[in-house]
C-alpha cells in the first residue's frame, strides 16, 4: 500500500477545505474523511482486487457513513465533511483525457475514457446515495419511535387520571 498517496490525499482535502472555508476541527474531520476515502480505494482496489467502480462505491459510502457521524456528533451539516472528502476521488484526470482524446479526434479511446470516467461518477453518486437514503430512514425511524413511546405515555397517563 502506498501511504504516500493517502498522505496526499489527506493534504489536498485540506487545502481544498481550506478554500471551501472550513475553520477548526471541520477542516480536520474533512481532511481525514479524504484521506480515509483514498485509503479505502487503495485498500479495495489495490489490495483485495476489486474493480475500480466498486472501489470507488465503497470509498463513497465510507466517506459518507464518516460524514453522518460526524455531523451527529458536532452538529454541522454532512457536506462540509462530505464535499471536500470526496475531492480526492473525483476523476477530473478522465475528463481532462476524454476531452483531450476528442479533440486529438481519438475517438475510440475518447469514448472508453469517457465511459470509464461516468461509471466513476455514478459509482461516487450511488455511495453517497446509499448511505443518505440509509441515514434518512433510520432517523425517521428513530424520531417515530421517540414520539409514539410519549403518545403511549400520555394515553397512560390519561387513562389512570381518567382526564
Amino acid at each position: 500500500m502506498n501511504y504516500i498517496e493517502v498522505l496526499a490525499a489527506t493534504f489536498s482535502t485540506f487545502f481544498f477545505g481550506i478554500i471551501f472555508s472550513l475553520t477548526g476541527k471541520k477542516l480536520f474531520y474533512s481532511s481525514f474523511a479524504g484521506g480515509l476515502g483514498w485509503y479505502t480505494h487503495l485498500l479495495f482496489f489495490k489490495e483485495l482486487g476489486y474493480s475500480k467502480t466498486a472501489s470507488y462505491v465503497v470509498s463513497a459510502m465510507i466517506i459518507a457513513i464518516f460524514s453522518e457521524i460526524i455531523s451527529r456528533l458536532k452538529r454541522t451539516t454532512v457536506t462540509t465533511t462530505l464535499i471536500p472528502a470526496l475531492i480526492p476521488l473525483v476523476p477530473g484526470g478522465g475528463i481532462y483525457y476524454t476531452m483531450s482524446f476528442f479533440v486529438e479526434n481519438r475517438l475510440p479511446e475518447a469514448f472508453e475514457k469517457g465511459r470509464e470516467t461516468i461509471f466513476l461518477t455514478v459509482a461516487l453518486s450511488v455511495g453517497i446515495f446509499l448511505i443518505s437514503t440509509f441515514s434518512q430512514i433510520l432517523n425517521r425511524t428513530i424520531k417515530y419511535t421517540r414520539v409514539l413511546k410519549k403518545y403511549r405515555k400520555f394515553k397512560e397517563y390519561k387513562r389512570s387520571h381518567k382526564v
